[in-house]
């Protein structure tokens, strides 16, 4: 019985993934802050010109809306700590395997961003 307790506790908890998220930076660090992080899908909906900050990437996660959710706001919490004012961001499902039964396992892949003042560059 006890064999069992454990391989059951093994396997509850192995198959448990943390949402993480890995960040590389390639542009400068700003003051962290509270304010909103806005989202974008496309950099093309980003109405203002801005520079990238930081790649925001995860592993691989069962791609519920809830842990979209969750990992949308691990990354939000990530900008806010370089200063950012937004995010560019995706959610990739690799290739798929059609064979397979629809279990979809994706990763979130972003950029952090923070808004140029144009005039300051003039």
């Amino acid at each position: 019985m006890r064999n069992i307790n454990i391989f059951l506790f093994v396997v509850l908890f192995s198959s448990c993934s943390t949402l993480k998220i890995d960040v590389i930076q390639v542009g400068p660090i700003f003051p962290s802050h509270n304010r909103d992080i806005k989202l974008y899908t496309d950099k093309n909906q980003v109405e203002k010109p801005f520079g990238g900050l930081a790649i925001l990437h995860s592993d691989r996660f069962d791609c519920s809306v809830n842990l979209q959710r969750k990992i949308i706001d691990k990354a939000k919490k990530e900008a806010q700590k370089l200063g950012a004012d937004g995010i560019v961001y995706y959610f990739d499902f690799g290739e798929r395997n059609q064979d397979l039964a629809y279990d979809e396992r994706c990763f979130f892949s972003g950029l952090a961003i923070k808004f140029v003042d144009v005039d300051v560059l003039k």
